[in-house]
């Protein structure tokens, strides 16, 4: 009895560190081209959307989903932290040119670790993906977490966006 107990407010609280907002997928082939374009970085974090597209590439092609990252041209690195639109039309100008079936984006509103004794770090993620021909939304979803004092703050992004494509049903 007390184990279930434990167990019932343990799961209660891990539950309380987490939110996820992940709607029903449509039927996508992880045979087609699926290009990862520029996230946008709402945090207040330099460089989290990048951060967060090479972990989601890494997390892709875990599930089975072979990727192609964006490519930036003409731009040093500062370029595209001290002006966003710079590198998204980059990318943009890239993406014309290339064969693709699904784009994937979306946007870091937090990457950080929280203030405090333990300063854990702290997450939240949305993911778009889009028909690459008609640029319509085909599914989106929200994830966010904190993650334990002395988490590193990758592995919790990693975890988010774990979660977030486990929700993608792929054939």
């Amino acid at each position: 009895m007390m184990k279930s107990i434990t167990l019932f407010f343990t799961l209660i609280f891990l539950g309380a560190c987490s939110s996820y907002n992940i709607p029903d997928s449509p039927l996508f082939s992880s045979e087609q081209q699926w290009v990862i374009m520029p996230f946008y970085n709402y945090s207040g974090t330099p460089l989290a959307a990048e951060q967060a597209e090479e972990i989601l590439g890494s997390v892709l092609a875990g599930a089975g989903v072979h990727t192609t990252m964006y490519q930036v041209s003409n731009l040093n690195s500062l370029d595209s932290i001290l002006e966003p639109s710079l590198k998204l039309n980059s990318a943009i100008k890239w993406l014309d040119i290339q064969k693709a079936d699904y784009i994937i984006t979306g946007s870091i509103s937090e990457w950080r670790y929280k203030s405090g004794l333990d300063a854990e770090p702290s997450v939240g993620i949305t993911l778009k993906v889009k028909n690459a021909a008609t640029n319509k939304v085909l599914w989106q979803a929200t994830g966010a977490r904190s993650g334990w004092g002395r988490e590193n703050l990758a592995h919790t992004g990693m975890n988010v966006l774990n979660q977030l494509v486990a929700g993608l049903r792929l054939e």
